[in-house]
C-alpha cells in the first residue's frame, strides 16, 4: 500500500464511502437542528426526534452536540472531497492515503465537539443556557473547525503551550536549568538514555 498510485476502484470506492457519509452528516445536521428556544420557557423537556436510524428524546442541548459533531464531519468531508479531486485529478493519488481521506472527518467532527466544549465552558458565563446558544454559530464554527483541523490542532497547541508554559526565571537568581535537549541530534525524537 506504500508508494503505488490509486487505482480506479479504490477511486471509485472512497468517493462512494465520502458521498454516503456526506448525505448521513447532512441529513443528521438538519434532523437534529434544535427548534428556536421560546423566550421564556422554563424548564426543558426532552424531544422525540429522528437522526438516520435513530429515534431518541434529545433536549435542546444534546441537540446542539450533535448539530456540532455533525457540522464537524461536514466540514472535513468538504475539505477531503476537494483534496481528493485534486490529487485524483492530477493523477498523485497515493493509496496510503486512502485511510486519512476516510478516518478525517471522524477527526472533524471529534475536533469540533471540543471546541464547541472549549468554547462554551469557557467563554460564555456559566448561567448561559442552551436557549442562549446560536446553532448557526456553533455549526459554522463547527464546520470551520472541520475544514481546518490541522490549523486548528496547531492554534490550540500554540495557544497551551503559552498558557502551560513554566515561567522563565527571573534574570540574577541563579535558577536557570539546563536544557535537555541542547545535545540531541536536530529532528531526533530519541529521548536519548539518561531520560
Amino acid at each position: 500500500m506504500g508508494t503505488e498510485f490509486a487505482s480506479a476502484r479504490d477511486v471509485v470506492v472512497i468517493i462512494a464511502v465520502l458521498l454516503v457519509l456526506t448525505v448521513g452528516l447532512a441529513t443528521a445536521l438538519v434532523q437534529a437542528w434544535p427548534p428556536p428556544a421560546a423566550p421564556g420557557a422554563g424548564t426543558e423537556k426532552a424531544d422525540r426526534m429522528r437522526i438516520l436510524f435513530w429515534t431518541p428524546r434529545l433536549l435542546r442541548d444534546t441537540r446542539l452536540f450533535v448539530v456540532v459533531t455533525a457540522a464537524g464531519g461536514l466540514g472535513a468531508v468538504i475539505h477531503v472531497l476537494r483534496s481528493l479531486y485534486e490529487y485524483v485529478g492530477d493523477r498523485r493519488l497515493r493509496r496510503s492515503w486512502i485511510p486519512m481521506y476516510v478516518i478525517e472527518p471522524v477527526v472533524g467532527a471529534a475536533l469540533a465537539l471540543v471546541v464547541y466544549c472549549v468554547l462554551r465552558g469557557g467563554l460564555t458565563t456559566s448561567m448561559a443556557s442552551s436557549a442562549d446558544i446560536n446553532p448557526y454559530g456553533m455549526a459554522a464554527v463547527a464546520a470551520l473547525v472541520g475544514m481546518f483541523s490541522r490549523q486548528t490542532v496547531d492554534k490550540l497547541r500554540d495557544v497551551f503551550n503559552m498558557l502551560l508554559t513554566p515561567p522563565k526565571d527571573s534574570p540574577g537568581e541563579g535558577l536557570t536549568r539546563p536544557d535537555p535537549d541542547a545535545n540531541a541530534p536536530a529532528g531526533s525524537s530519541d529521548p536519548g538514555p539518561d531520560r
